[in-house]
């Protein structure tokens, strides 16, 4: 319904105005009544109104004055003007402030009736607008809020991406400052209870809303927080390198997710990081730091010491070389040293001593990846992490670390072969993640050391088109969303879907299609 306000100093006549049509049938219901001009602004000051009918002679402010107040103050009010046949002035004035329409005294029903229709139709009119530009506008902010989370992905992925490319991201995304300065990834969960409740599931939802709206509300462009496939139960957050800010937003969010959603949370920090190329090892310690700092909760057991423990330090420094021995193949190297490292952490506790199994574990996650090798799920401890708690010896694991990493080394001496499908599903999760950035095959061949013709036949055999044909399928879609979900041009839609300009856009896409983008658009909007 739309407001209305009658503007005239005889109450005789509104009253007239009142009974004269069927308001409801327009869609209009008259909210307030005003003797004058002055009377009348004071009103529209705590009032709400869409349209004012107005006499134009009247006493203190007269219609001349009241048109024009409203039209430097509301210029989206509609004006309906009533005047006498002699009253030229006052007609003048009426098309100065383009008032909707002007009826001479005495007006008829149907004029009146007429002239209202018209205005509800155009303020009808003008609200869908609203509301579609609004959708739009959300819908493009959603996506272009996927697509930074997609480009999060694979910085910690360390999918195969040049700088220059990541730099144009970076500022599409509205990441230059945390690109360039320490930032801690901080990994956020709810804490499980010992028998999960039926609404279990329920609750994911709701504390993602709430941490995300946290993060929002953030000073300066908000925090950036993501989701990851291997850890579907936990947020991470990327937060700058500042102890206060980090431990304002833990609190906020435990207070929040303990008033709202009657649960505890874990919140954990990792290792700062900075510049692109730490992200993947600040994100993988966050992980690490929420798991542990899981159990130490669920167990009451002992704190963990802080990161600038010498003993911890020379740990992270021994990783480093672990990490040099698998991915050079050298497994004497490798087996010696995590024996010596585990005996070491067992013999300074027990929670240091998963702690580093962990550790270890993410090591041969991270160069298994850098050879497009994958896992089996049941080596993936984040599926179920509490079992490694119950490796109380080092012999236990290291037959466990030692087994993980095994297929690596065969791998590596040649004596091995890589699950085929597990190569093809990577490279179609790198084009999911990376379609607007410059894919080639050759890089990838050269990123999981396979031969480029047989990584080629490879790919075409397991999902019935080219590398370039599925990519460009998935640009095309990626398109076509963009087309019929938000207003940006081609040029923008051409740059956000990996094309190099909008013209090559057209062309691939009518090519794909049989119309143009701009003809797609415009039968979407008929349909």
């Amino acid at each position: 319904m739309f407001n209305v306000l009658l503007v005239d100093d005889e109450r005789e006549i509104r009253q007239g105005l009142r009974l004269k049509i069927d308001w409801q049938q327009l869609g209009l219901q008259i909210a307030g009544e005003a003797g004058n001009g002055q009377e009348a602004l004071e009103w529209l000051q705590t009032g709400e109104c869409d349209i004012i009918i107005t006499d134009m002679r009247m006493p203190i402010m007269d219609g001349v004055e009241l048109l024009e107040s409203c039209s430097r103050q509301y210029p989206d009010l509609r004006l309906i003007v009533l005047t006498g046949y002699d009253d030229f002035q006052y007609a003048h004035a009426a098309i100065k402030n383009r008032a909707s329409d002007l009826l001479l005294k005495p007006v008829t029903r149907s004029e009146l009736a007429g002239a209202l229709s018209k205005v509800a139709s155009e303020l009808e009119r003008e609200r869908l607008a609203q509301a579609e530009r609004k959708l739009s506008e959300w819908k493009l902010s959603r996506y272009l809020e996927e697509m930074k989370e997609q480009f999060i992905h694979s910085v910690i992925k360390a999918y195969p991406a040049g700088n220059h490319l990541w730099q144009e991201r970076i500022r599409l995304f509205g990441l230059s400052e945390l690109a360039a300065l320490p930032v801690r990834f901080v990994a956020i969960g709810l804490l499980p209870v010992p028998a999960e409740a039926p609404e279990e599931a329920g609750l994911r939802l709701p504390f993602e809303l709430l941490c995300r709206e946290l993060a929002a509300s953030d000073a300066g462009p908000g925090i950036p927080v993501f989701r990851e496939a291997k850890h579907p139960d936990l947020l991470f957050a990327i937060i700058p390198e500042d102890p206060a800010a980090v431990q304002r937003f833990t609190t906020q969010v435990t207070d929040r997710v303990r008033s709202y959603l009657k649960r505890e949370v874990v919140v954990a920090a990792g290792e700062p990081a900075q510049g692109l190329e730490a992200w993947r090892e600040g994100y993988l310690s966050s992980v690490l730091a929420w798991y542990m700092g899981q159990h130490a909760q669920q167990a009451g057991g002992e704190p963990l010491r802080s990161p600038a423990d010498p003993a911890q330090l020379a740990t992270q420094d021994k990783l480093k070389l672990l990490q040099r021995h698998l991915a050079d193949g050298r497994k004497e190297a490798f087996e010696k040293l995590v024996e010596e490292e585990l005996a070491k952490a067992l013999a300074h506790s027990h929670p240091q001593f998963i702690k580093l199994i962990f550790q270890c574990c993410l090591s041969i996650e991270l160069a298994a990846d850098a050879l497009g090798l994958a896992l089996r799920d049941k080596d993936e401890i984040w599926i179920d992490p509490e079992w490694v708690w119950e490796l109380g010896t080092v012999a236990k694991a290291c037959r466990f670390l030692y087994g993980l990493a095994d297929p690596l080394f065969a791998l590596k001496r040649g004596c091995g072969t890589r699950e085929e499908p597990s190569i093809v599903e990577a490279m179609k999760e790198m084009i999911e993640l990376n379609y607007m950035n410059d894919l080639n095959l050759s890089q990838i061949a050269e990123q999981y050391h396979y031969n480029l013709s047989y990584l080629s036949d490879l790919f075409k055999i397991k999902t019935g088109k080219s590398f370039l044909q599925y990519l460009t399928d998935v640009r095309m879609n990626k398109a076509v969303q963009l087309l019929d979900e938000t207003p940006l041009s081609l040029s923008d839609i051409a740059e956000l879907t990996g094309f190099s300009n909008a013209s090559y856009f057209s062309t691939k896409f009518k090519k794909v299609f049989g119309i143009s983008p701009s003809e797609h658009r415009q039968k979407e909007k008929h349909i």
